[in-house]
């Protein structure tokens, strides 16, 4: 189980009432430090060069702490940020410093009692730079060159720009050279960055740490100044046109392809880790690494799968908060591994680091608000299913037909997930081919 503090400070309560999803930063901001709320450019703390962010963590069965959600980092504007350098930005100017707490989400408890986890200080710049400025620079492009209305959260890795506003209606602005309106947005850290920048923090706080240490963690990008999919692309052309048992051959690794994590532990020796090493930047990031087999006649077999849906907790969330957001808004790596017409054996024909663009996301969402729905209504029969067309359809994912969860109804029913139509995959595969 986890320790923390509890912030009792009832002496400054007024009368104010604080509610909504940010409740717990106002009143750390207002009550406990007497800090005005404001959306002014500069930090919280401004002699000390901090802003001051909160994080909420929820309790799992196991009784672990993880992050909730990701961190926002204030409003995009549009029409200023075009005249913007990132080491001149005021996203830099308010977030260089960001004095982190995370607190366990306790929707019944009273402010000044909900538990305190984890107060620390994060440097985004000095962890990871390169990356983060990438990023910055992503979303401006896009504004630049007219697109705000095509920015997706999948086009970056650390530092995304989510949507803010209530409705659609409430969130479309004006851009700079479109007449189209976009999504008003914020640039926040992504809720896989956040939470590697939780477990760095618990990391470095604990004296005994069970878990693998940071020092066991690599980086890529370490020494270089290409992007990380560059570097991906560059290490994978080594072995293009191998078979699986003759990389394992060449790297050193033991040929067991019904391995579970068989294609991970390939990927990381070929990017240079050991099998107990980990990737700093496919942890930050939450990249996912994903095995596409194509047969003989140019089909592949299967789906894409995700994690099981919990019903009980889809009914309860909002789409930009749902387990399948996060997972669409990650970057994928897809190995792509084609059988050998000469054999039984599959070689590695191309890698692909691959996001949803934001019109599929959009697709994707509508498959998400219908199951919502239906899980809603008690209706488990009628979900979007692969014939739809959809691009994403739902179907079991259970081990056996007692491989069952609870329901909002209280009922039972058997596990599902949502899946990306193979047809789909398959036109990844083909038309963003990296390895030409």
């Amino acid at each position: 189980m986890y320790q923390g503090v509890i912030v009792e400070d009832s002496s400054n309560i007024g009368e104010k009432e604080y509610s909504g999803k940010g409740s717990f930063g106002q009143y750390l901001e207002e009550v406990f430090f007497g800090i005005t709320n404001n959306s002014e450019s500069k930090p919280d703390f401004i002699d000390a060069g901090l802003e001051l962010k909160t994080a909420p963590l929820k309790e799992l069965k196991n009784g672990e702490l993880a992050v909730k959600e990701r961190i926002v980092l204030g409003i995009i504007n549009f029409d200023s940020i075009i005249e913007e350098t990132f080491e001149k930005s005021h996203f830099l100017e308010k977030n260089l410093h960001i004095l982190l707490v995370f607190y366990v989400y306790d929707k019944l408890a009273a402010l000044e009692n909900i538990q305190v986890n984890l107060v620390d200080i994060w440097n985004c710049v000095e962890q990871d730079e390169t990356q983060i400025k990438k990023d910055w620079e992503t979303i401006v492009g896009k504004i630049r060159r007219g697109k705000a209305h095509e920015i997706s959260e999948g086009d970056t890795l650390y530092l995304g720009a989510c949507t803010k506003g209530a409705t659609r209606a409430t969130s479309q602005v004006p851009q700079p050279f479109s007449d189209i309106l976009a999504h008003r947005r914020a640039f926040s850290f992504k809720i896989q960055y956040v939470r590697y920048i939780y477990q760095s923090l618990m990391e470095k706080r604990q004296a005994s740490v069970k878990r693998k240490k940071i020092a066991d963690t690599i980086r890529i990008t370490q020494n270089r100044t290409e992007s990380i999919d560059q570097i991906i692309k560059e290490a994978f052309c080594r072995h293009k046109g191998k078979d699986a048992f003759t990389i394992c051959k060449d790297l050193g690794l033991p040929y067991n392809p019904k391995a579970k994590h068989f294609y991970a532990q390939i990927v990381k020796r070929i990017l240079g880790a050991d099998a107990n090493q980990r990737l700093y930047e496919f942890e930050a990031a939450g990249i996912q690494i994903k095995t596409v087999r194509i047969e003989v006649n140019g089909k592949n077999k299967e789906s894409m799968s995700f994690k099981h849906m919990r019903y009980t907790e889809i009914v309860e969330q909002d789409w930009e908060d749902s387990d399948f957001y996060v997972d669409l808004t990650s970057k994928f790596l897809f190995i792509v591994f084609r059988r050998n017409p000469q054999n039984e054996g599959y070689f590695l024909d191309d890698v692909i680091f691959w996001n949803m663009p934001a019109e599929d996301l959009e697709e994707a969402r509508k498959v998400w608000i219908d199951t919502q729905q239906k899980i809603q209504a008690g209706n488990y029969n009628s979900f979007v299913k692969i014939k739809d067309d959809r691009i994403v359809h739902v179907r079991p994912h259970a081990r056996n037909a007692a491989d069952k969860i609870i329901t909002p109804q209280k009922t039972m029913e058997l596990k599902r997930s949502f899946w990306l139509n193979r047809d789909y995959i398959l036109n990844i595969v083909e038309n963003k081919s990296y390895l030409t």
